[in-house]
């Protein structure tokens, strides 16, 4: 029962308890005036119709006549008139009850009225007696009356109480409503903090809560800091605060295997001239101002795109990784590069005219890195030797991999012919046994399939990445009809953000509501940065349905840990950067291992991503690391 229903019950048991007391009080020192006052008017008419009957003719007429004129006033139950000898020479009497009073009442209050009486002389003899007796319907009628008063204006005071201590209660409860909230929010592992409230009994639990709420806060950014301080340690160049060479071949492994990224591109190696002569002629110091100059023109150059990657390969060798970038637009971002970097001697951090060379090698999706990096140290080897600044060298045909479409048409069309299809990859448990499918879209074109990698890019210049990814949600539930395991499915942040995308996605969810729970949806890290109070909405609209949330590429984009518990997150596929090679990799370790104690302590699954042989994942498995995908997985799900 509600508190505000016990009050009222509360309320109205003491408005019947006061009325129900004042009532017999009320009724009982009524009734006693009452009597009293018809006494008086008995004795009284008494006394004046003796007098009058005293000084008239004791003839029987007028006797009739005074004893009558006095009981048709009709305030009196009975007048009589005795003679000396005890006779009733007169007598009128009116027994009826009053109307609009209670029998009940009249029998729970009677009334005792007493009669007057009178003596009548005749000169100094008495000729008889009078007797008055007063009539009790008016004085029913009175307390009666009295009665409803009081019944009246004890429950007009009880119901202005009760509206009262409802407005109170409402007063009261909007902060406990607030902290029911408070705690509601806790329990699905979003800390949010409440205004305090007037209520000092409520203000010290308020208090509490938001101390409690502002330390999960402060330790759970704690622990972002020291996974963020891991990675910096495990990852990034100490000097130029760029990724090191271990986490920059990660990259490029998992660029090169990633059905989802672009299908070419280019990797730049940047070589710069005689840094040690620098070193010597101009000390350590410029020298190093040198490099973090260096390493500051990369990052600035590919700010704009987020999928690029910048590193350090070691002390005068630095890398760039640009996914969808064909060769002729990397050399002429090679040659803008270096006439950035001339600035260095306009600032007098070097004295050589000759600053460095690149060389460029372009790459498509599955090409080995090893033989990858070869190349682009061929094309650089190859700068050097012609003394030239930039030198491209091309794998085949490569840029052709890429025929220049009219996108629109054909992705509108597709949709239309329904010419897209799924393909999936295995995410596995620590047992082995199947977590759920990553579907990925493939585009039937030309008598082959476009991987999602390929015209994902197109569809997101031309506005069509919501449409797409609806078009996977619709294969995706229509293949969850056929199979009985969960299937994962990647939304872009632009989906997400969309209203209309959400609104479409819920409806289908709607209606396919006995699939809707084996629907994992993905996001990429980088989006969810950007998004995260549009994911933080879409997860309420989705997980009435039972659909899982997570975030892939974990951990991928340095300075984005971001703050988990703001978030009803399932699961991280931590990214396959720092799953490559983790078991020759200690740094790593650690910060797998710090990832998953932040996860653990949200509920979230971890999930490691490209794991490529059995001892990775050995190592994974004794991090803690819930479940794997990549070749591994594959393979084990095929020999299972």
């Amino acid at each position: 029962m509600s508190l505000l229903r016990q009050l009222w019950i509360m309320v109205i048991t003491i408005t019947l308890l006061a009325f129900v007391g004042s009532f017999v009080v009320s009724m009982l020192t009524a009734r006693n005036y009452l009597e009293q006052q018809l006494y008086i008017q008995s004795a009284d008419n008494a006394s004046s119709l003796a007098l009058s009957m005293s000084q008239q003719s004791k003839d029987d007429a007028t006797t009739q006549l005074l004893v009558t004129a006095l009981f048709d006033s009709g305030h009196f139950e009975m007048v009589r008139y005795r003679d000396v000898t005890g006779r009733v020479v007169v007598e009128r009497e009116n027994h009826a009850m009053p109307e609009g009073v209670p029998g009940w009442f009249m029998r729970l209050f009677p009334i005792q009225v007493q009669a007057g009486q009178a003596d009548v002389s005749d000169g100094w003899h008495q000729a008889g007696s009078v007797t008055v007796l007063a009539h009790s319907r008016y004085a029913y009628l009175s307390l009666w009356d009295g009665a409803l008063h009081l019944l009246l204006w004890i429950s007009a005071a009880g119901l202005v109480a009760g509206v009262a201590i409802q407005l109170l209660v409402r007063w009261v409860s909007r902060p406990i409503v607030q902290m029911v909230g408070q705690a509601e929010a806790i329990t699905e592992r979003r800390f949010i903090t409440i205004t305090e409230p007037r209520v000092i009994e409520l203000r010290y639990v308020v208090r509490a809560m938001n101390t409690m709420v502002a330390r999960v806060k402060t330790m759970f950014a704690e622990q972002a800091t020291r996974i963020e301080s891991l990675r910096s340690e495990a990852n990034r160049d100490s000097l130029t605060r760029l990724p090191n060479r271990g986490f920059f071949i990660g990259r490029l492994a998992q660029a090169l295997e990633d059905e989802s990224a672009a299908p070419t591109g280019s990797l730049l190696l940047l070589r710069l001239h005689d840094l040690g002569g620098i070193n010597r002629r101009l000390g350590r110091e410029r020298a190093d101002q040198f490099l973090q100059f260096v390493a500051g023109k990369l990052a600035a150059a590919g700010a704009e795109q987020p999928d690029w990657l910048q590193a350090r390969l070691n002390g005068a060798d630095f890398a760039v990784l640009a996914p969808g970038l064909g060769g002729e637009e990397a050399h002429a971002f090679a040659v803008g590069l270096l006439e950035n970097l001339g600035e260095l001697r306009r600032v007098e951090l070097t004295d050589d005219d000759r600053l460095a060379t690149i060389g460029i090698a372009t790459y498509r999706h599955g090409d080995d890195p090893g033989q990858l990096l070869n190349r682009a140290d061929q094309a650089l080897a190859r700068a050097e030797e012609t003394s030239g600044s930039v030198e491209l060298l091309r794998d085949g045909d490569v840029d052709a991999a890429l025929p220049a479409h009219d996108w629109h048409t054909l992705l509108t069309g597709a949709l239309t012919r329904e010419d897209f299809q799924l393909a999936s990859f295995p995410v596995l448990d620590r047992d082995d046994r199947l977590l759920h499918r990553e579907l990925m879209l493939r585009l039937r074109h030309d008598g082959g399939l476009l991987t999602a990698g390929t015209f994902m890019p197109h569809a997101s210049r031309l506005g069509l990445t919501p449409v797409l990814d609806l078009e996977t949600v619709r294969l995706g539930l229509a293949e969850l009809e056929r199979v009985g395991y969960p299937l994962a499915i990647n939304l872009s942040a632009t989906s997400i953000a969309d209203t209309g995308f959400v609104d479409r996605l819920v409806s289908l969810l709607r209606q396919h509501r006995d699939q809707s729970g084996r629907l994992w949806f993905e996001v990429n890290e980088f989006g969810f940065r950007d998004e995260m109070i549009a994911l933080a909405a879409f997860a309420r609209r989705v997980r009435p349905y039972g659909c899982k949330l997570g975030i892939e590429h974990f951990g991928r984009h340095f300075n984005s840990v971001p703050q988990l518990y703001e978030l009803q997150l399932d699961y991280l596929k931590i990214d396959g950067s720092f799953v490559q090679a983790i078991d020759e990799h200690p740094g790593n370790q650690q910060l797998v291992k710090a990832i998953v104690g932040i996860a653990a302590g949200n509920d979230m699954l971890t999930i490691a991503e490209g794991v490529h042989d059995e001892g990775e994942w050995r190592v994974l498995l004794s991090l803690g690391v819930g479940g794997w995908t990549g070749p591994a997985a594959t393979g084990r799900l095929r020999e299972g």
